[in-house]
């Protein structure tokens, strides 16, 4: 049996108008966006601009309404982002403090089986006296493993990525690949990160990576907003 759908956009497009002389003229942003996510799944966008991007990471966020078509998540699916993870920090609480909030699981899925949040502070080397210094204090390194921490932590079925995967180091690589290869949820990465799958081919020769770790479903947008569908899943 399939994994159930839990997004699907159809024919979503976003616009914005600006005045120019007596006329008003309309850009669009996004275009003709068709989709479904199921669980399990993951997707890329690349994009032209900066606005191209923002303007679907708000749409996916429900922060702004498409102008056209539906956007429809599936009852009781909350999409969460990379991004929030890390600004939703205290940064002068700890990293066990901030771990105590509900959208994070004591438990995580990982690697097929579900490991003692304990278990992946030692896996990423955060423990310690790193464990009782406030977050503020984590060097460049450590803060970047915290949170890959974060992440495969969340009690969330669909995530947006767009700073974390061109911070990971070796460990936290190899860390975050193996949490794609079961996790149950939608990954989405905003952006190319070429570094991060450059990374990954090389990965990859010394370990058997499963397809779950792969993007197979890739958007490219024109100048124009035009969504162009450049790999299809098999």
């Amino acid at each position: 049996m399939k994994p159930r759908v839990l997004l699907k956009c159809d024919n979503v497009g976003y616009s914005t108008s600006s005045a120019s002389g007596n006329s008003v003229e309309e850009k669009w942003d996004i275009l003709k966006l068709s989709l479904e996510l199921h669980a399990g799944e993951r997707a890329s966008f690349r994009f032209q601009n900066e606005e191209q991007k923002q303007v679907l990471w708000r749409l996916f966020l429900q922060k702004l309404k498409p102008k056209t078509g539906s956007f429809i998540i599936s009852a009781k699916t909350h999409i969460h982002s990379d991004d929030n993870l890390w600004t939703g920090t205290d940064k002068k609480a700890t990293m066990l403090e901030n771990m105590t909030s509900k959208l994070f699981t004591k438990r995580p899925w990982f690697g097929g089986q579900r490991k003692n949040l304990e278990t992946l502070i030692d896996r990423l080397d955060l423990n310690g006296r790193i464990l009782h210094v406030p977050v503020e204090e984590l060097s460049e390194e450590q803060a970047a493993r915290f949170w890959a921490l974060m992440l495969v932590s969340a009690n969330t079925q669909v995530v947006l990525i767009d700073r974390l995967f061109s911070k990971l180091d070796e460990v936290t690589l190899v860390f975050v690949q193996e949490w794609l290869e079961s996790y149950a949820g939608i990954i989405i990465l905003f952006g190319e990160h070429t570094e991060y799958f450059n990374a990954v081919k090389t990965l990859s020769k010394d370990q058997q990576l499963k397809s779950k770790t792969e993007f197979n479903t890739i958007f490219n947008f024109s100048e124009d907003g035009q969504a162009q569908n450049l790999e299809q899943k098999v």
